[in-house]
C-alpha cells in the first residue's frame, strides 16, 4: 500500500504535474529554462527541499483542480 501511495504522490503529482506545470509556466518568461532546473538537486539539501516543496504544492493544486473539473463534467453529463 505504501508503494502505491509513493508512486501516486511522488510519480504523478510531484514529478509529472508539479514539474511540468512549473516548467511550462516559467517557459513563457524564460526561453532558456530547462526541466532539470526545476527538479530536485540531490547534492544541495536546501535547494532539494525548496524545489520539491514547490513541485508538490503546484502538483497538488493542479491535481485537485483536474479532479474537481472531471467530477463536475461527469456530474453535468448525468454520470454521477
Amino acid at each position: 500500500m505504501e508503494a502505491l501511495f509513493e508512486i501516486i504522490i511522488r510519480g504523478l503529482i510531484i514529478n509529472f504535474l508539479g514539474v511540468n506545470t512549473r516548467y511550462y509556466f516559467f517557459k513563457i518568461f524564460n526561453k532558456d529554462l530547462q526541466k532539470k532546473d526545476l527538479e530536485n538537486n540531490k547534492s544541495d539539501v536546501l535547494d532539494s527541499f525548496g524545489q520539491g516543496f514547490y513541485n508538490f504544492f503546484v502538483g497538488l493544486s493542479v491535481f485537485s483542480i483536474l479532479s474537481i473539473g472531471i467530477a463536475y463534467l461527469f456530474y453535468q453529463m448525468g454520470m454521477l
